[in-house]
């Protein structure tokens, strides 16, 4: 093909995040036209519904065709940018170093030719000729790599939706025997605040409402005991959270924490109470937290390829 693009898409357990978007890692599948079709990727016979419920999680999500299908949106969302409907691409994925095995699994799972679909009326045809893995966070990392290259040592902290991954940097470089996977996700904290919720009133509320109360988007019909609820059991749960990572060989206080993923601006609103106890010391928001993974494996796929044509042309 004569048109060819670069892009990265970082496949979250809640979001599938891409310089051209955001949206839900989920979708509803039918075998005829939805009366919605806002968002609707025909692919395959099928049609899916883009957004809404999230798939469970999976730590290998090469184990069937969902991650594929839900990369397809962000390919058709960077074609129509550019005004065009066919492309061979070369696209940059990324696992958390510390699943880092999975490498050559997601590089086979996406390297793939002559994938035709239609997403929101509009026909597609492209050719994924080449597939980057990368390590997430440290990618969002090496985005602003000139900023941070002066600081001897801190803690790169990304919070996802299932886990919390981390590394430490020392003078610029990712320490990879440090890096960490723990069980301590947005989702783990939106499930301990519902099933308190639960035990002190015996209300049952959603995922998405305190998601929202969370983000300072606070429902109007709660009252003051279900915001105290949720305020007192985010507290316990981020000091706890802490915890685990001092425990880890995490330190906290004497070390910058540079803080991304989707739920880094939960944990620093909470932070910035001040309810954290001396746990944490001096704390920053990576620039453009929510998609510096995607945007990373753009610009280390464009290295990548500056050095190959560099020793091509020796």
């Amino acid at each position: 093909m004569d048109n060819k693009i670069i892009i990265g898409v970082d496949h979250g357990n809640r979001f599938i995040k891409s310089s051209e978007g955001i949206y839900s890692s989920g979708y509803f599948e039918s075998l005829t036209v939805p009366p919605i079709t806002e968002n609707l990727l025909y692919y395959n016979g099928k049609y899916y519904s883009i957004g809404g419920n999230r798939v469970k999680y999976r730590y290998d999500k090469t184990i069937d065709e969902t991650f594929f299908i839900l990369t397809l949106p962000a390919l058709a969302m960077r074609l129509s940018k550019e005004g065009i409907t066919s492309a061979d691409v070369i696209l940059g994925v990324g696992v958390p170093l510390s699943h880092f095995q999975l490498k050559q699994k997601f590089i086979n799972y996406f390297k793939r030719d002559n994938i035709c679909f239609t997403y929101n009326q509009k026909k597609y045809h492209v050719n994924i000729q080449e597939v980057l893995c990368f390590p997430q966070a440290i990618s969002g990392y090496m985005l602003h790599f000139e900023k941070y290259r002066g600081i001897d040592f801190l803690n790169l902290l990304d919070f996802g939706q299932v886990t919390l991954d981390a590394v430490k940097i020392h003078q610029g470089k990712p320490l990879i025997d440090s890096a960490i996977s723990l069980n301590w996700g947005m989702l783990k904290l939106i499930k301990t605040i519902q099933e308190q919720i639960r035990k002190e009133t015996g209300i049952e509320i959603t995922e998405e409402q305190i998601e929202m109360t969370l983000q300072g988007k606070k429902a109007l019909f709660f009252d003051d005991r279900i915001n105290k609820i949720i305020e007192t059991t985010t507290i316990t749960f981020i000091n706890d959270m802490l915890d685990e990572l001092r425990e880890n060989g995490y330190e906290l206080q004497a070390t910058m924490n540079l803080l991304m993923g989707g739920g880094v601006y939960i944990v620093q609103n909470t932070l910035d109470k001040g309810e954290h106890q001396n746990r944490i010391g001096y704390t920053e928001i990576l620039p453009e937290s929510q998609i510096a993974n995607a945007v990373g494996y753009e610009r280390l796929i464009r290295e990548a390829l500056r050095r190959r044509w560099r020793w091509w042309a020796k």
